[in-house]
């Protein structure tokens, strides 16, 4: 914000300039955002837009969008109408986006900037300076900034980061005049260790990043601000505060008593504060984006001092603010929360917050009164005008501060897509049973409650309860006491399941899963083949599948999202569902027992070694490689085009074997242009890996060579940038491609019978080959794209993709479940029978669905080629190199004697299962992030199955390869149900791509298009019926025994949780009726009992309250005429 723009550069006051080809590029992009909206998002955009400029319009807007509806694109498309607005108005313009955790800040800020803008993905509003001079000198004038309220508001008197205190050290240093002293540094120092702050303080030097010195005056107006304030209170200020600190911490080794150390926490806690404040102006922002908002709520009008920080950036002189939220307060709350605040009590709160600018804000609370009172006579048909009238008046006065757009209102399909799934094997056995009686009667010993919910959630409950739960912890306290210890290894060695079987496990002997609901899971996806599948059938597949995707159950086998209302349930989820699934992929076969030091002492089946100094792994360089010209000559979505256009086979689908008989063709033409060898003599196997190189050498001899002569080009097919990481054998493997591309070394012998076989199946199938077409067809590009520096990126960015198959497979378990799968022929090497394997699944179509969906997911539709496809390439990378997670189990075990109860820690893997949150990796040292865990589940790969509590129900995309919930157990309320199953129901969500696949598809094949997705869906558009929105296709597409957004209850027979979920299905029918009301439940209740079903279910649509901006226009025209 500042002075308008003029002229063809405005000076920037740092410098820099802003020349006329910056600024007309931001707008481009702001252009190119606006058009990549669907048509609803683009109306919401409008609209927001006015509410937030016009002059009569609010300067603060609420997007409540039904979860999943991309209200992230909509804030985009509002950042683009500022830039387009303001440009000209202001010299810069800085975009605020605050939301309440990095994981979601990471997901949704490379889909919200626009090209050109500079980001600034700071946690720490404290740490701003640091960017301030980046802010001055952005070449777009347009910049980006994020950061979390946790660590930027809620300050409180704590220490904060280092980095805080270093840069308070040198800007303090700068304003009070601290220099090197060591008492100063002594009480910034906090935790850190003495000399290495040392070291940090010398190298942070204030001119690096404030050379103006704007962020240190405006530092130092809001020190003499609070100095003043501390004088009028007649208490010491800052300064003097600090210097009698100094004397306490006079060395490096001064250990202050308790209150001195919280003296120093309170006073650093302020000094942070202080700089907080102060870097709001040094922002000085224009539009402020607050996502997920209702999680930081108290900041909105709070008394605290967060909260006054908040408002501050919020009331900036100019500013607007844009919240975002499904739930933007408590949208259902029940009479036993009545004694807290509940739904109407925190929706008049954000109202007032909405409306601070508009006059008359009181009078709403009548209109909902008289709402009220009509749904109360809502059986009166006379009386139904009335209510529709004052409907009609509350949806005017809300959409002046607010919005909301719901799938279900913009389709005739009121139940959105939506199946509820009746359980089949939920059975309860005896040991379940005896299970039970044996955790109460420890219970009882410990004096604790029912553990009903505890044993009914996960089997063998005390192995995976940690000591945040008081049963576990009174537990081991009671361990250590005599009696008590003889009474509770009694009940410890009780029939039934209650403690995990270790010894069994460590046979790797299959174990009673223990409970009903777990059995169920297990026959969802085990049963059904899962284990077989290292990635789910394509939505669309360019020939018949064959091998275990042919197999009958394995076409239904899809990923699992599992919700549970305690944390030691997805804990037994995953580790128990993956030793099952890793169980059974060792079939029959010897096994050598659990253990994870017997697992690693297995190795790696794809190695790069080199024996008698020859690389001995060129075959599996071969599957990593990106072909150009198999990519170009053999592609199977070119071959099933073809037979298609000869006349589609009844069953729809091409047989593998016309495809692989095209490639053979082009291949057997192809190889002729090379040397034929000798006809006799010995079978010269490096043909398999050097027959890709050389054709490539003849159709494309500089590009190749290009390719390949790069000195970094082993780090870089790896994807690391450190020649140290790449394995000295694999620049072996290298250099011998390199030697055979220019003819050096020994001739090639006499060709495998076969050549023609396996090429054609790597053609198809190979990682490399596979990986080069997807990322030209989501570019929209052929492969004479590739002669150029650019292109030759885009093959590097398709080999590092591949390098990555070789985690996967090279996974034990993966390997022995490889050999079986592909039985024929019994010595067929392990490179072989991956190529088999995943030309049987059909890769290709795999990875060209993957990289569309990847693609969209991360707004990757404008900027450089190579760019794109390299952020595309390092996602799939991260999927696929997902480590074996592990984590502990608590075996509470007595002695023989039962004299003594102790705990013992075991490991258990999880990689078929994961739950939702950080791992220790299988080694025990890395971890495994809740941010990868979610790239990887959104992803066609491994884990099939993510078990979770409440933190995956808001803000976090699972839809791109789940369309099915399991509800471990029921949330309270029909909210939370809508806010799960809405993570799974998403803009092109697997659902939808099924099903338009399965109705378009076909017809795409025909068309022989670069991208069939791209095809796919336009055909669907173009099909949808008159009058809908875009929300058909993309958000909704059902068709006739097609996939659907799956609910899974998994409940035991005959127990309340079938009617509890009942009456959810029906409360989430009608409680939008209860919107802006007291006590909900009482209400909903109410209507349910006394209102007859077909005449309650008519009159939801007239009655129901309609805030879509497309409500709003139909509205605006009827009054007009």
């Amino acid at each position: 914000m500042g002075a308008p723009l003029g002229g063809a550069e405005v000076p920037d006051g740092g410098g820099g300039s802003v020349s006329r080809s910056s600024e007309t590029e931001i707008l481009a992009s702001a252009e190119r955002a606006l058009r990549g909206l669907k048509d609803f998002q683009r109306e919401t955009v409008d609209y927001v837009f006015e509410r937030l400029f016009f002059p009569d319009g609010s300067g603060r807007f609420l997007v409540a969008d039904e979860v999943g509806l991309g209200k992230t694109m909509i804030a985009k498309g509002v950042i683009a109408r500022t830039v387009q607005h303001l440009r000209g108005r202001v010299d810069r313009l800085d975009v605020v986006y605050i939301c309440s955790n990095a994981d979601i800040a990471r997901q949704n800020v490379s889909r919200l900037k626009l090209e050109g803008e500079h980001v600034t993905l700071a946690s720490r509003l404290t740490l701003l300076p640091k960017a301030a001079q980046r802010l001055k000198d952005s070449p777009s004038r347009v910049n980006f900034i994020s950061f979390t309220p946790a660590t930027s508001f809620d300050l409180g008197g704590g220490l904060g980061h280092v980095e805080e205190r270093l840069l308070l050290h040198a800007m303090l240093s700068e304003l009070w005049g601290l220099g090197t002293s060591a008492t100063a540094m002594n009480v910034l120092q906090g935790g850190v260790d003495s000399e290495r702050f040392r070291e940090r303080v010398r190298s942070t030097r204030l001119a690096d990043f404030d050379p103006t010195g704007d962020s240190t005056r405006y530092f130092a107006k809001e020190l003499d601000k609070r100095a003043a304030e501390a004088r009028q209170r007649g208490e010491p200020d800052l300064r003097t505060r600090f210097d009698e600190l100094r004397q306490a911490y006079s060395t490096s080794r001064s250990q202050p008593d308790v209150a001195t150390s919280r003296l120093r926490s309170r006073l650093v806690g302020e000094l942070r504060s202080a700089l907080a404040s102060s870097c709001v102006a040094t922002l000085e922002p224009d539009l402020v984006v607050l996502d997920e908002f209702q999680r930081f709520s108290h900041l909105l009008d709070g008394q605290d001092e967060a909260s006054e920080l908040a408002r501050a950036l919020f009331d900036f002189e100019g500013v607007r603010t844009l919240l975002l939220s499904a739930t933007p307060y408590k949208m259902y709350t029940t009479a036993s929360e009545a004694g807290g605040e509940d739904h109407y009590q925190d929706f008049a709160r954000t109202l007032r917050f909405l409306e601070r600018k508009l006059e008359g804000a009181g009078d709403i609370d009548k209109l909902f009164q008289q709402y009220r009172q009509g749904l109360m006579a809502l059986g009166d048909a006379e009386r139904r005008s009335e209510l529709e009238a004052v409907r009609g008046k509350l949806e005017d006065r809300l959409r002046q501060v607010m919005v909301r757009t719901e799938r279900l209102a913009s389709t005739p399909d009121r139940n959105g897509m939506l199946k509820a799934v009746t359980p089949s094997t939920a059975k309860l056995t005896r040991d379940d049973a005896l299970g039970y009686l044996a955790l109460q009667k420890v219970a009882r010993l410990c004096a604790h409650h029912d553990t009903l919910e505890y044993w009914k959630s996960a089997p063998y409950a005390l192995s995976y309860m940690d000591e945040g739960y008081k049963l576990k912890r009174t537990l081991l306290e009671r361990s250590e006491d005599g009696q008590a210890r003889l009474d509770l290894a009694r009940a410890l060695t009780a029939p039934g399941n209650l403690r995990l079987p270790w010894a069994a496990i460590e046979r790797y002997a299959e174990i009673d899963l223990g409970n009903a609901r777990m059995r169920e899971l297990v026959a969802q996806t085990l049963g059904r083949g899962a284990h077989r599948l290292l990635w789910l059938q394509p939505s669309l597949a360019y020939y018949r599948l064959r091998g275990p995707w042919a197999e009958p159950g394995t076409s239904d086998v899809g990923k699992r999202l599992v919700f549970s209302s305690w944390k030691f349930a997805p804990r037994a989820i995953a580790a128990l569902l993956s030793y099952e699934a890793e169980r059974r992929m060792y079939g029959r076969e010897e096994r050598d027992g659990y253990s994870s030091e017997r697992r690693r002492r297995r190795g790696a089946a794809l190695r790069f070694q080199v024996t008698d100094g020859r690389p001995t792994g060129m075959p599996i360089l071969a599957l990593l490689y990106p072909s150009v010209f198999l990519a170009r000559a053999c592609d199977p979505v070119r071959f099933a085009a073809e037979s298609y256009r000869d006349g589609a086979p009844e069953e729809g689908l091409v047989e593998l074997d016309e495809v692989l008989a095209a490639a053979r063709m082009q291949l057997e033409v192809a190889l002729r242009r090379l040397p034929s060898g000798p006809k006799e003599g010995r079978v010269d196997e490096r043909w398999y890996w050097a027959a890709p190189l050389l054709l490539d050498r003849a159709i494309e001899p500089v590009t190749t060579a290009q390719w390949f002569d790069r000195a970094d080009l082993p780090e870089l097919w790896m994807g690391t940038n450190d020649p140290e990481q790449a394995e000295h054998s694999w620049h072996a493997h290298v250099e011998v491609a390199r030697e055979m591309l220019r003819g050096e070394g020994e001739p090639l012998g006499r060709r495998p019978d076969d050549l023609v076989d396996v090429l054609a199946e790597m053609a198809i199938a190979a990682p490399g080959v596979t990986l080069l077409r997807s990322m030209l067809r989501v570019l929209e590009l052929r492969t004479d794209a590739l002669t150029d520096t650019e292109g030759m990126r885009i093959r590097d960015a398709a080999a590092m993709a591949a390098w990555a198959f070789r985690a996967l497979f090279n996974q034990p378990e993966f390997a022995e479940m490889l050999h079986r799968e592909v039985a024929e022929p019994k010595d067929l090497p392990y490179w072989r029978a991956v190529l088999r394997y995943a030309v049987d699944g059909c890769l290709q179509a795999v990875l060209d669905e993957y990289a569309h969906v990847l693609r969209d997911h991360l707004g990757l539709h404008t900027g450089s080629a190579a760019e794109r496809v390299h952020e595309i390439a390092e996602n799939i990378a991260e999927a696929l190199s997902l480590r074996t997670a592990s984590l502990t189990t608590y075996d509470v075990e007595p002695s023989e004697g039962g004299r003594t109860v102790q705990q013992k820690d075991h490991r258990m893997r999880c990689h078929f299962a994961l739950r939702f949150g950080d791992e220790k990796s299988d080694d025990g040292q890395v971890a495994t992030r809740a941010d990868s865990v979610r790239k990887a589940f959104n992803s066609p790969f491994w884990p099939f199955v993510v078990a979770t509590t409440s933190v995956g129900q808001e803000g976090l995309d699972f839809h791109a390869y789940c369309h099915a919930v399991v509800h471990w157990n029921l949330p309270g309320n029909p909210v939370d149900l809508e806010q799960r199953e809405g993570r799974v129901h998403r803009y092109k969500g697997h659902a939808i791509r099924k099903n338009v696949a399965r109705v378009h598809g076909l017809e795409a094949l025909n068309a022989a298009a670069t991208d069939v997705w791209e095809v796919m869906f336009e055909k669907a558009r173009q099909a949808r019926p008159e009058g809908a929105t875009d929300i058909v296709p993309y958000w909704v597409y059902p068709v006739d025994d097609g996939a659907r957004i799956e609910r899974h209850v998994l409940a035991l027979p005959l127990s309340r949780e079938f009617e509890r979920a009942e009456r959810l299905s029906r409360s989430l029918a009608i409680y939008r009726m209860a919107f802006g009301q007291p006590r909900q439940d009482d209400l909903i209740n109410y209507l349910v009992e006394t209102v007859d079903p077909q005449v309650l279910e008519h009159a939801l649509a007239a009655t129901r309250i309609d805030l879509s901006p497309f409500a709003a226009e139909v509205a605006s025209s009827a009054a007009s005429t």
